[in-house]
Formats: C-alpha cells, sequence, structure tokens
C-alpha cells in the first residue's frame, strides 16, 4: 500500500477545522514572513479588506481566494481587487 498524499491529507485536515477568522489571525501571525508589510501597514490593509463587499465570512476573498490575514502580511503582494 502507498503513502498517502501529504498535500491531501494537509487538505482534509484542513477542511476538518472550524475555520473562524480569529483561528485564521492567528495562523497567519505565526507563519514566519521574509517580507513583513509592517504592522501598520497590516492594519491598514486589513481595515480595507474589512470594508470590501468581496470579503466572505471575514476572512476569504471572493476575488482570489485567499484567507486576507495572509496576503495582506507580504509587502510584495497587492489585493487582486486593486485596493492596496
Amino acid at each position: 500500500m502507498t503513502e498517502p498524499c501529504p498535500v491531501c491529507e494537509s487538505k482534509r485536515e484542513l477542511s476538518a477545522m472550524e475555520m473562524t477568522p480569529e483561528l485564521v489571525a492567528e495562523m497567519a501571525a505565526s507563519e514566519p514572513v521574509a517580507d513583513f508589510c509592517g504592522q501598520d501597514e497590516l492594519d491598514r490593509r486589513l481595515s480595507i479588506c474589512g470594508e470590501c463587499p468581496r470579503l466572505l465570512n471575514e476572512m476569504t476573498c471572493a476575488e482570489c481566494g485567499c484567507f486576507v490575514q495572509f496576503r495582506a502580511r507580504h509587502a510584495t503582494v497587492h489585493c487582486a481587487n486593486g485596493l492596496w
């Protein structure tokens, strides 16, 4: 028997988790980011995301499908809607 695919296993684990905005924010905060934009810029970006009609469940961008708490942390990444 072959080993289970680690990617598929990770996806199963993630889909079984009850994702909340708080959990996603906690996970994002613990992710090491080489190009962190800085706390003030992160707060600004997340504030813009919070007002965006394309934000789903306070955590997912309907335009690109990302968790905004992860995407907004990177200085070299921009909003899929062009808002920041």
